[in-house]
């Protein structure tokens, strides 16, 4: 672990973060403690802040926040951290891109769905404020006829312009998606993935489960040789899984939920255009991002593709944040670690609660905060909720006090 934190003194902050009582104790009474002294502020040394503010009192609905309670509130046992502004990591975001025959049929402006949101794509990569995002790009389904003649089965042809596009097909092995068209790559790196885009022709099926599946190796093995960086995948797709044994929206749900649990902590944002898109928020939901973007084709896909890549990249970008192995105080204890927030233009902070595993898999309506590694954490991670709720705020890691956790569901 690195520390990528920076120390902030006593005077910045107006109110101290609560810390817990015994362990186990979902919301327990603060005060400080029996002859406690605070430290005097210093800013060339970290400083250990004593607990000497209200208690937290009640998670807030859908950003796990705790509240704050007036400091006239009863003392109880009091604890010591230290208080560290941790820097954001840096953004990876990894394309999937459906090149489907279906991806050939006209949108509600005459255009094709592909014309429509590869334009954006292209848009949304050439923009200078995603310079400082590594980007690469996979398409499905790989290792198909691209063309077809009329009359043949599954043959997509577009009228006037007398082109068919084959409608189906395409391979059912995971290695194919393991090796993308264009690998990421660190920043500045977008004229590779725009070029990739740009060439890419159209036919095939829907794979969806089985290009997940070869996604999520390559990314893994992306994470492990460029540690310090968040990742996340963008599904973009016009439909549900079609072609190949077990290609169904639970299976790629499945695989989404494997990927955001382990080690890698890999999110899935997911984007559908045209119709049958219902069951793609399983899928959403499942890699940690709440649900879907789903766009009407017959209305302006290009926009609401622009949008929607929009708000993917507010929210997978400023929510995971590194620890470090260890503080002046000594080695730090997962057991001993709160994260809170002041909202933009606040004067006091709240803290937000712990899932109640410390993992991902406890990320729920109300939010709240897990590591990457329950076992052995090198990063915080805000669940969706949270991280949505939390954009505009200023966000403290304390080290030293217990953690305050959300009570089992």
């Amino acid at each position: 672990m690195t520390s990528g934190l920076r120390r902030r003194s006593l005077s910045a902050y107006l109110a101290a973060l609560a810390c817990s009582g015994p362990s186990g104790d979902a919301a327990p009474d603060f005060g400080p403690g029996p002859g406690a002294a605070p430290n005097p502020p210093n800013e060339a040394e970290p400083v250990t802040e004593s607990n000497g503010v209200s208690a937290p009192n009640g998670a807030v609905p859908g950003l796990g926040f705790v509240e704050e309670v007036d400091s006239e509130a009863p003392i109880g046992q009091s604890c010591g951290g230290t208080v560290f502004e941790p820097e954001r990591l840096p953004l990876d975001l990894f394309f999937l891109v459906d090149s489907s025959g279906s991806m050939a049929e006209p949108a509600g402006s005459g255009a094709s769905k592909w014309d429509l949101m590869s334009s954006a794509l292209v848009d949304f990569l050439s923009d200078p404020a995603n310079a400082e995002v590594g980007v690469g790009v996979g398409f499905f389904p790989e290792n198909v006829q691209p063309t077809c003649s009329p009359g043949q089965p599954d043959c997509l042809c577009i009228p006037v312009i007398n082109i068919c596009f084959a409608n189906a097909g395409g391979s059912c092995t995971a290695a194919d998606y393991a090796a993308p068209s264009v690998p990421l790559a660190l920043p500045p790196s977008p004229a590779g993935v725009i070029a990739g885009i740009q060439g890419r022709e159209l036919a095939g099926g829907t794979p969806t489960r089985v290009a997940l599946e070869g996604t999520y190796q390559y990314l893994q093995t992306w994470v492990s040789q460029n540690p310090g960086r968040k990742l996340a995948t963008i599904l973009a797709t016009d439909g549900e899984p079609t072609g190949c044994i077990g290609n169904t929206p639970a299976e790629a749900a499945r695989l989404a939920a494997q990927a955001l649990s382990g080690p890698s902590q890999i999110q899935t944002f997911v984007i559908g255009v045209g119709r049958s898109l219902g069951n793609l928020g399983q899928v959403a939901q499942a890699g940690g991002t709440s649900q879907a973007f789903l766009i009407d084709a017959t209305q302006n896909l290009a926009q609401g593709f622009a949008d929607a890549l929009e708000s993917i990249r507010t929210a997978a970008g400023p929510c995971a944040f590194e620890i470090p192995e260890s503080t002046e105080e000594g080695p730090v204890d997962p057991g001993r670690v709160n994260v809170r927030f002041t909202p933009n233009g606040a004067t006091e902070a709240v803290v937000v609660a712990k899932t109640f595993d410390g993992s991902a898999n406890g990320c729920g309506a109300d939010g709240g905060w897990y590591y990457d590694n329950p076992s052995a954490p090198t990063r915080i991670q805000l669940c969706g909720n949270t991280c949505e709720g939390t954009l505009q705020a200023r966000v403290d890691v304390q080290f030293g006090c217990d953690s305050i956790v959300q009570p089992p569901r």
